[in-house]
């Protein structure tokens, strides 16, 4: 009888995690798809003027979506934050996030770096304005959602793979609108393309690496900013890879995937964890 009512109490704070879930996601799509389908609709320019702050915006839906579900749950829904501030896991998200990236581009043999290095650099205003464009676009706007509000509650009630799938489709599905505007590194690669395809599945591994950090390592949602943000600019400083240099990179990230797989294996760590 104990049995059956502890099951049953799981049970139902299950479907209330998952509905939070949903509801989160839900109003992330909400957030990015509205703006970004307009801006497609009126082929705005999303790399300057109004159009490149409503874009801007807009790619804040994962964090602004997870701020909503925290004033609209505050009182129950509460984090336990179990960050171990270290240089470990810094050192670790940034090597493991410029790893595929660049080791694809030194096998490949990929000419011109410095040149389209510097390019970036002076594009962006200097090394400055790289980087807090870097931290920005992407790693800040996106991650208080996906791996501050997102990751934990799933990590609750499920292993590390079912986590990954999970968050990796979500992430993947968000991002589907970028393909149809112009100015945007998705849309130069092609929804229906070899390079489309190899952009989704990277998310997976790229996912599972990001969960390593945050949780084994104990970096919480700043070593995921940390990864994603030394990700992006070592993609943007380096010249765009040709199909097998994709899969190189693809490769690589899932290797590195594995890799830290294993070694968690090996070596347990309590997970982060989340109340209803």
């Amino acid at each position: 009888m104990v049995a059956a009512t502890e099951s049953l109490r799981i049970g139902d704070a299950r479907a209330v995690v998952g509905q939070r879930l949903i509801g989160f996601f839900a109003v992330s799509l909400l957030l990015s798809w509205i703006p970004w389908i307009v801006l497609g609709v009126v082929d705005a320019n999303v790399d300057e003027g109004l159009g490149a702050l409503v874009f801007a915006l807009a790619a804040s839906g994962p964090s602004l979506a997870a701020l909503v579900m925290w004033l609209r749950y505050r009182r129950t829904d509460r984090m336990h934050k179990q960050v171990a501030w270290s240089w470990g896991w810094p050192l670790a998200a940034v090597v493991l996030g410029c790893a595929p990236p660049v080791l694809a581009a030194l096998l490949m043999g990929v000419d011109g770096i410095p040149q389209h290095a510097s390019s970036v650099i002076a594009g962006a205003g200097g090394p400055l304005g790289a980087l807090a464009y870097t931290l920005i676009a992407g790693p800040l706007s996106e991650e208080f959602g996906w791996r501050g509000y997102m990751q934990p509650r799933l990590r609750r009630y499920y292993g590390r793979i079912a986590a990954t799938v999970v968050l990796g489709t979500a992430w993947g599905l968000w991002h589907v609108p970028l393909f149809f505007l112009n100015g945007t590194g998705q849309h130069d690669k092609g929804l229906v393309s070899l390079e489309g395809l190899l952009f989704f599945l990277g998310l997976f591994p790229l996912t599972y690496t990001i969960l390593f950090v945050s949780e084994r390592l104990r970096g919480g949602v700043w070593a995921a900013v940390l990864l994603h943000a030394a990700w992006n600019l070592s993609e943007e400083l380096i010249p765009p890879l040709s199909s097998t240099g994709l899969w190189v990179e693809l490769f690589l990230t899932t290797l590195i995937a594995i890799s830290v797989g294993l070694l968690w294996r090996r070596s347990p760590q309590p997970q982060l964890t989340a109340s209803q």
